[in-house]
């Protein structure tokens, strides 16, 4: 016990060192079980928020194509199709984002999606894939 004598400071003279350090620990193993940002009461489902990033990724590519494009009248034309607030899309897309294998999974999913709608991004994906090695995050497709 003597290598803890800086806590002789901070427990009663009277309370057993063994207890403080149990209880010390037990709080430290409480608070690292939560998780790093709450998920949210109204989260957008995993499907849901598949189709909304396929869509956004469409827009940005119509975006970079067109050029013309208001992309800020494009994200609130898509929210609004899917009667989603802007709020509750960042704040479910920040808990995904806590969730790697999770947001792994909608990514994927809205590629599929993106590839169904147009079967010519499959071989640009793949031809981006190949240039990066394989290692292109799903995000980044």
């Amino acid at each position: 016990m003597k290598k803890f004598f800086f806590l002789k400071s901070i427990v009663p003279k009277n309370y057993d060192m063994r207890h403080f350090i149990f209880s010390l620990m037990m709080i430290f193993c409480v608070l690292s079980c939560t998780e790093a940002i709450e998920k949210p009461k109204d989260i957008i489902p995993k499907d849901k928020m598949s189709e909304i990033i396929a869509d956004f990724a469409i827009n940005e590519q119509s975006y970079s194509i067109g050029g013309n494009i208001n992309s800020e009248n494009a994200t609130r034309f898509i929210l609004k199709k899917y009667n989603i607030k802007g709020e509750l899309f960042t704040e479910s897309y920040k808990y995904y984002m806590t969730k790697p294998e999770t947001i792994q999974e909608i990514f994927d999913k809205a590629q599929e999606i993106i590839i169904s709608k147009d079967p010519k991004a499959d071989g640009y994906i793949r031809k981006k894939l190949k240039e990066a090695g394989g290692t292109l995050p799903a995000q980044a497709r």
